[in-house]
């Protein structure tokens, strides 16, 4: 018998597994604002992320599945929300909506974590 893995079976795991952590869902965002936005564009956007990290958690989310990477005739990069990294718009729409509408709150618990 299979051993039971409770990680494969929790949706709220495998969905922050792909979009959770510290950068992921405010590059999402941000190359969504763009439509499509070169490297450099996301870094200026994307405020405090090293180069470093930037391009590892890219190539992650590329990896994934979630962001395209086009390079063009004059080989300028530029990222883009893939059709699946598109489809977690709505969940990102939603945690910034209710974060805009319970500013007050989050900005005094994030005072005081810091």
């Amino acid at each position: 018998m299979e051993k039971f893995n409770q990680k494969q079976s929790c949706p709220y795991s495998n969905a922050m597994e792909l979009i959770g952590g510290k950068w992921k869902i405010l590059i999402i965002g941000r190359i969504y604002e763009n439509k499509k936005i070169r490297f450099n564009e996301l870094k200026k956007t994307v405020t405090n992320i090293s180069s470093q990290v930037l391009v590892r958690k890219l190539d992650e989310m590329r990896k994934d599945g979630l962001v395209v990477k086009i390079i063009n005739k004059s080989q300028n990069v530029e990222y883009k929300l893939s059709e699946f990294g598109n489809s977690a718009i709505p969940i990102i729409s939603a945690l910034k909506k209710w974060s805009l509408g319970r500013k007050k709150e989050i900005s005094k618990i994030v005072q005081l974590t810091k």
